[in-house]
C-alpha cells in the first residue's frame, strides 16, 4: 500500500504538474481579451468561452488519451521499475481529469471577468467539500485508486458549480454539441490504441494521427471557429508564455527526490 502510494505520488509531482502548465498559460494569455469583452460585449465574450473550451477539452483528450496508452513506458522513466504497476494504473486514472480540468482553468477565469469573484469561493468550497468527502469514504478501502480516480469527480463537481454561474451571469452554454465531437474522435483514437495495445509507441502515434484526423472530419472547429481563433488567441504571446514555465518547471523537476 505504501509503495502503491509513493507511486501515486511520483507520477502527480512530475507529469501531471508539468502537463498542468498549459491551461493557466492559455488562460493568462486570453484573460485580458475576455476581461475587455466582459465590459464591452458579452457576445463575444460567449464566443470566445465556447472556442476556449473547445480547444482546452480537445487538448486535455489528447494528453490523457496518449498518457493512458504510454502509461508503463512513461511510469518507468518517471518513478522506475520498482513502482510498477502501480505507478502506470495511478497515471492511467489521473490523467482524465484534464479534460474537465482544463475547462475549468479558463472557466473561473471567465466568472473573473465578469466580476463574480466571490461565486468562486462557494464553487470551490463545494469541490473540496466534495474531494474531501470522497477520499475519507473511498481511500481507506481503494487506496491510490480511489485518489487518482477522484479526480475526475472533483472537477465535475467544480464543474457544475462554476456552470451555475456562467448559466447565470453569461449564458447557457450547449455542451453536447460542443463536447460530442472531441469525445467521439477520443473513443475512435481510443480503439485504435486498444487493436494496438501490444506496441504501445505505435499505439500512441496511430492513436494520436487517428484522433487529430477525426477532429478535422468531425468539423469540430469550423470556419468562424478558426476565424475567431485568429483574432482572440494570442499565439505568439501564449507559445512565449508557455515556454517561459516549462524551462522554469524542468529545473525544479531536476531538484526533486
Amino acid at each position: 500500500q505504501s509503495r502503491s502510494s509513493a507511486a501515486s505520488d511520483v507520477y502527480k509531482r512530475q507529469l501531471v504538474d508539468a502537463v498542468g502548465i498549459i491551461p493557466p498559460a492559455f488562460t493568462m494569455a486570453i484573460f485580458p481579451l475576455m476581461a475587455r469583452y466582459a465590459a464591452s460585449s458579452r457576445e463575444s465574450l460567449y464566443r470566445a468561452y465556447v472556442l476556449s473550451i473547445k480547444l482546452l477539452f480537445s487538448l486535455g483528450l489528447f494528453i490523457a488519451l496518449a498518457s493512458t496508452v504510454l502509461a508503463y513506458p512513461l511510469a518507468r522513466i518517471i518513478g522506475g521499475a520498482a513502482y510498477l504497476p502501480h505507478s502506470a494504473v495511478a497515471m492511467q486514472l489521473l490523467v482524465w481529469y484534464m479534460p474537465l480540468g482544463f475547462i475549468n482553468s479558463v472557466t473561473q477565469y471567465v466568472l473573473i471577468a465578469l466580476g463574480k469573484q466571490r461565486f468562486l469561493t462557494g464553487a470551490f468550497t463545494a469541490g473540496l467539500a466534495f474531494t474531501l468527502a470522497a477520499n475519507l469514504l473511498l481511500i481507506p478501502r481503494w487506496g491510490y485508486i480511489a485518489a487518482a480516480g477522484t479526480h475526475f469527480f472533483s472537477e465535475l463537481v467544480l464543474l457544475i458549480a462554476f456552470y451555475v454561474g456562467v448559466r447565470r451571469h453569461l449564458a447557457p452554454i450547449p455542451w453536447l454539441p460542443i463536447l460530442s465531437r472531441p469525445a467521439a474522435a477520443a473513443a475512435i483514437a481510443g480503439g485504435v490504441a486498444l487493436v494496438l495495445s501490444r506496441s504501445p509507441l505505435a499505439a500512441a502515434v496511430l492513436s494520436a494521427c487517428a484522433y487529430l484526423s477525426l477532429l478535422w472530419l468531425l468539423g469540430t472547429f469550423d470556419a468562424q471557429d478558426r476565424e475567431l481563433l485568429q483574432q482572440v488567441i494570442p499565439v505568439s504571446r501564449l507559445w512565449q508564455r508557455l515556454r517561459q514555465r516549462l524551462l522554469r518547471a524542468l529545473p525544479e523537476a531536476r531538484l526533486r527526490p
